[in-house]
């Protein structure tokens, strides 16, 4: 996993193409990301000669251009539901078209785990432009905070590049150990579902225990 972060700082290294880079990577990894308030400030930390804006609204781009990804993988996973589960999933169009907006702004502005929601937008067809446009805004709001608590702390470090790097890599890895922490049961319950819709949708119906099998246990 070192040699990992060790990819990730290289990258960022490189400039605002690397940071984009990076960022876009790690936001690939649904769950296990860490907050892109920590990569925004990573980078600005790491890289305190460039614009902590612009690296803000970079961390940002790049991670609402993953998660649309996210968002229309999971659209396309519609297909292999069945017509009633896909029934009940437009049932629900109307309250997500009502407050998907605000719950995606939330979700990206603040350490709520957001994966959950983007599968839930994603399977009721939440419109597009909304979906980009609320999670953009609510993300750049945390990337700029970030980027700008890091550039700051970074001038109070600027003589010690080795110091900047440690503190930077140790940020990552918090961040990616918290997040795991706190999606963790998110995503072990969102598997436990998705696998469940699976095995409903192919007919496979469980069948109540019978006297013999009390009898059994």
């Amino acid at each position: 996993m070192q040699s990992i972060f060790d990819i990730v700082i290289a990258l960022i290294q490189e400039g605002y193409l690397g940071v984009f880079i990076a960022c876009f990577i790690i936001n690939m990894i649904p769950f296990l990301s860490p907050s892109n308030m920590v990569l925004a400030g990573v980078a600005a930390l790491a890289l305190p000669f460039l614009n902590p804006i612009i690296i803000g609204i970079i961390v940002a781009v790049s991670a609402t251009l993953a998660k649309g990804i996210h968002y229309y993988a999971i659209r396309a996973s519609r297909i292999v539901l069945s017509e009633e589960r896909i029934a009940a999933l437009d049932k629900e169009k109307r309250r997500v078209d009502k407050w998907g907006a605000i719950a995606l702004f939330v979700a990206a502005a603040s350490p709520v785990p957001d994966d959950p929601l983007i599968v839930y937008i994603g399977l009721t067809k939440y419109n597009v432009p909304k979906f980009i446009g609320s999670y953009f805004i609510g993300k750049v709001i945390v990337t700029l905070a970030g980027a700008l608590i890091g550039h700051a702390a970074a001038l109070q470090f600027e003589s010690a590049p080795i110091v900047l790097l440690s503190v930077a890599l140790t940020a990552l890895i918090t961040g990616i150990l918290f997040k795991r922490k706190t999606e963790g049961k998110e995503s072990d319950l969102l598997q436990e579902i998705l696998e469940e819709s699976v095995s409903s949708d192919n007919g496979q119906v469980k069948e109540p225990p019978t006297d013999e099998d009390d009898q059994a246990e």
